[in-house]
C-alpha cells in the first residue's frame, strides 16, 4: 500500500501526522565502499531503515504538469509503501514558521524563489527525514537497500560541473538527499543558512556550493584528511554521511527539462 500524503495550499490546510521510528545514526569500526557486486553488502530486508521510508517533493503550488506527473509517479510504482508527501510553498512556509522561526526573516527575504526551495529541503530532510528529490527526477527502483545501508547520503554533480564552477574537489547536489531525521549534518545546514544569506549567487548562498562547504565543515569537525583516503571515508561513514560518486546517476536530456535517472548503488541500468 503506498501511503499518500498532500500538504495542499488551501486556507484550511491541515498538516497531516507522521509516525516515524526512532533510528539511530551508523556507527561503525571499519567501513568499505558499498560492492553492488558482493553479496554481503545487500542489506537483509528485516534490517530496520536509518533512514525513514518518505519521499518529499516540493512545488509551488499542487498544478503540475503531465510530463512532470509521469515522473512522480515512479516514485510511487518503485516505492509502494513508502510515504509520499508533497510540499507547496504554503505548507513550506509554515514548516519554517512552525519549526524554524527564527530562520523566517532570512527565507522570507531571500530574493529569489529558487533560495526559499533550497532552504526548505534542507529543513523537511531534518525535521522529518526520508529521501528529497527533485521534481525533474525519475526513480528507476527502489532505494529500500541504500536507507537501511546509510544514514545521510549526498550525490555529486558531474566532475566537470565542479572544475568549471571554482575547482572543488568535490561539489555536491542538493537535488536529491537522504537522511536520517535529526541528523546533525542538516542541522549544520540549517544554522549556517543565515550566514550565507548575503551572497548573491544562489549557488553560494542555499545551493550545491553551500551545501559543498558545510559538507567540509562537518568533516573537518572530525580532523579528517585528504592525504588519507581511506580513512576518510571510513570517518566519513563514522559520522553518518555519505557522498556518493556521480557515475551513479545518469542523466538525459528530456525536451523542456532534464531528466535525472536515479541509480543510487542499486545496479547498473537496463
Amino acid at each position: 500500500m503506498f501511503i499518500y500524503c498532500v500538504l495542499f495550499s488551501f486556507p484550511r490546510e491541515k498538516a497531516c501526522s507522521v509516525e516515524i521510528p526512532d533510528f539511530e545514526l551508523l556507527d561503525v569500526e571499519e567501513f568499505s565502499p558499498f560492492d553492488i557486486n558482493a553479496e554481503e553488502d545487500y542489506p537483509s530486508s528485516k534490517s530496520p531503515p536509518k533512514i525513514p521510508p518518505i519521499i518529499h517533493q516540493t512545488w509551488r503550488d499542487t498544478a503540475v504538469s503531465s510530463k512532470v506527473a509521469i515522473l512522480v509517479r515512479s516514485w510511487s510504482t518503485f516505492h509502494p509503501t513508502w510515504q509520499y508527501m508533497f510540499w507547496t510553498d504554503h505548507a513550506a512556509r509554515c514548516l519554517v514558521r512552525d519549526k524554524h522561526n527564527n530562520l523566517l526573516p532570512t527565507y522570507d527575504g531571500y530574493i529569489e524563489n529558487i533560495r526559499r526551495s533550497d532552504a526548505i529541503r534542507y529543513i523537511i530532510v531534518y525535521e522529518y527525514g526520508g529521501v528529497y528529490a527533485d521534481m525533474d527526477m525519475e526513480s528507476l527502483r527502489s532505494l529500500d537497500p541504500i536507507i537501511r545501508k546509510y544514514s545521510c547520503i549526498l550525490a555529486q554533480e558531474p566532475y566537470e560541473h565542479s572544475i568549471m564552477e571554482g575547482n572543488f574537489e568535490n561539489l555536491a547536489i542538493n537535488a536529491f538527499m537522504a537522511c536520517a531525521k535529526k541528523h546533525p549534518f542538516m542541522k549544520l545546514a540549517i544554522k549556517r543558512l543565515v550566514d550565507f544569506s548575503h551572497f548573491w549567487n544562489v549557488l553560494d548562498s542555499t545551493g550545491p556550493h553551500f551545501l559543498t562547504f558545510i559538507y567540509r565543515v562537518y568533516l573537518s569537525q572530525s580532523n579528517i584528511t585528504n592525504s588519507d583516503k581511506k580513512d576518510r571515508v571510513m570517518k566519513e561513514s563514522a559520522k553518518g554521511i555519505d557522498l556518493l560518486p556521480f557515475i551513479i546517476c545518469k542523466s538525459m536530456e528530456l525536451k523542456l527539462y532534464d531528466r535525472i535517472t536515479v541509480n543510487l548503488m542499486i545496479g547498473p541500468l537496463v
